[in-house]
């Protein structure tokens, strides 16, 4: 049920007049009256949406900093797992193979070419392929 209007007196400058009318048509306006209530709603709707914004942000800047600070020590965690992983895998190989310093090198500079190559993503079998000379 929609509440009845009444007629109020305001003063508003002349070219801010001439703006409502220029335009009624874009806003879906039927008057300038009925353009200034919607532009009265939109405004109160905005202030309220600024007030609901200002009491959620710092709650959801917390949530948010908080599962960051989760999921950081999470990758922290796996990280440090991968690190011990490869260090035995380096080990293992470092015993069962004897290569010179250069060689370590070169492998080295062209390990980290491939590596950025492939943003970062190599799989055992491309690292197949490419020690047997495939692209």
């Amino acid at each position: 049920m929609s509440e009845k209007k009444q007629k109020y007196a305001y003063w508003m400058r002349p070219s801010m007049v001439a703006e409502i009318e220029e335009m009624l048509s874009t806003a879906n306006a039927t008057s300038k009256g009925d353009f200034v209530c919607k532009a009265v709603e939109f405004y109160i709707g905005y202030l309220r949406q600024q007030k609901n914004i200002n009491f959620l942000a710092p709650m959801l800047a917390g949530a948010i900093k908080s599962e960051v600070r989760s999921l950081g020590k999470d990758v922290c965690e796996m990280l440090f797992k991968l690190a011990v992983e490869m260090g035995i895998n380096s080990n293992i190989t470092a015993a069962v193979n004897d290569i010179e310093d250069e060689s370590l090198e070169n492998i080295r500079r062209n390990v980290a070419q491939e590596i950025a190559r492939v943003n970062g993503i190599l799989t055992f079998g491309d690292a197949n392929e490419w020690q047997n000379g495939g692209d």
